[in-house]
C-alpha cells in the first residue's frame, strides 16, 4: 500500500459546485485522524480538525466563513462536494497497480508560511501521516510514501517573492523528509489567482525548484489552461475548480506521479 499525503489551500480542501460521485475507489482508501481508521475512499474526503486536534465543523453555504477559519486547523471538502483525492487515487491505482491510502490535510485561505516547523498546521501535518502510515504498516507492507502539494494562491495574494516561496517550499519539504520519511514532494502548479504579475512570482518559484531539486517532482502544469475553460471553475467561487475541473486535475496528476513512480 502506497501512502500519499495530500496537502494545500483550498482548491486541495476542494470548493467545488456539486457532488458527482460517491461511489468508493476500488483498492484505495482514506485514513480518519478523529477516528484513527482507515476506511474506503469516496467523496467528500477529509477531516475538519480543530486547533486541539479535536473534531471540528464542516464549511456548508450558510456557515461563519471566519469562524470556521478560526475554529478549523484542516477542512474536509467545502460543502460536502467533490474533490480532487479520489479521482488521483483512482488514475495512480490502476497505473500503479498498487493500493492507496489517501492523507488529506488541506485548509482554505492558507499561505505557505503556515507550514512553518514549528506551526500548528504542521505539527497536524506531521502527526497525521505518521500515525496514517503506523496504521497502514499494521494492515500490511507500506510502500511508497509520496507528498502532493495544490498550494499558492494566498502566497500571490500577498505578493510575496519568488525567492520567499522558494525557500519556504524547500524547508517544508526537508522538514517531511526528516519527519514523515517522503520520498518525493510533487507539485500541482497553481493556477493564475490575482490575474497580474503576482502570479508570476509563485508560478516561477514553483517551476524553478522542480528543476533544480530532485525531491520534487512538477505533476502537471496544465492550471494556467484550466483557469481559462469555464466549465472547469467553480461559476460561484472565483478562482475555485468546479467538480469536473478537480476530477480533470486529479486525472492527469494522479497519472502523472504512477508514471514516475513506475520509472
Amino acid at each position: 500500500m502506497d501512502v500519499i499525503i495530500f496537502s494545500g489551500q483550498s482548491n486541495m480542501q476542494g470548493q467545488t459546485e456539486a457532488l458527482t460521485t460517491i461511489s468508493e475507489v476500488p483498492n484505495c482508501y482514506e485514513y480518519k485522524f478523529i477516528e484513527n481508521t482507515i476506511v474506503p475512499l469516496k467523496n467528500p474526503v477529509g477531516e475538519d480538525i480543530t486547533y486541539s486536534h479535536e473534531r471540528g465543523f464542516p464549511l456548508m453555504p450558510d456557515t461563519d466563513f471566519d469562524l470556521w477559519l478560526t475554529t478549523n486547523l484542516t477542512g474536509s471538502s467545502c460543502y460536502g462536494n467533490t474533490n480532487m483525492v479520489p479521482e488521483f487515487c483512482k488514475c495512480y491505482s490502476e497505473i500503479t497497480g498498487n493500493d492507496v491510502l489517501a492523507v488529506h490535510i488541506a485548509k482554505g485561505s492558507a499561505d505557505i508560511a503556515t507550514w512553518d516547523n514549528d506551526s500548528s498546521l504542521y505539527t497536524l501535518t506531521a502527526k497525521k501521516s505518521l500515525v496514517a502510515i503506523k496504521a497502514a504498516k499494521e494492515k500490511g507492507n507500506v510502500g511508497k510514501i509520496l507528498f502532493v502539494w495544490l498550494q499558492g494562491e494566498s502566497d500571490a495574494i500577498y505578493a510575496n517573492s519568488r525567492d520567499y516561496y522558494k525557500d519556504k517550499l524547500r524547508n517544508l519539504k526537508n522538514a517531511l523528509f526528516r519527519d514523515i520519511g517522503i520520498e518525493k514532494f510533487g507539485i500541482i502548479l497553481v493556477g493564475r489567482f490575482t490575474g497580474d504579475s503576482r502570479d508570476d512570482e509563485i508560478i516561477s518559484a514553483q517551476k524553478e525548484i522542480c528543476q533544480n531539486d530532485k525531491d520534487f517532482i512538477m505533476l502537471t502544469e496544465i492550471a494556467e489552461e484550466m483557469y481559462r475553460n469555464p466549465k472547469y471553475m467553480n461559476p460561484f467561487v472565483s478562482g475555485h475548480y468546479s467538480a469536473k475541473g478537480l476530477e480533470h486535475l486529479g486525472h492527469i496528476a494522479g497519472m502523472s506521479l504512477a508514471q514516475t513512480v513506475l520509472n
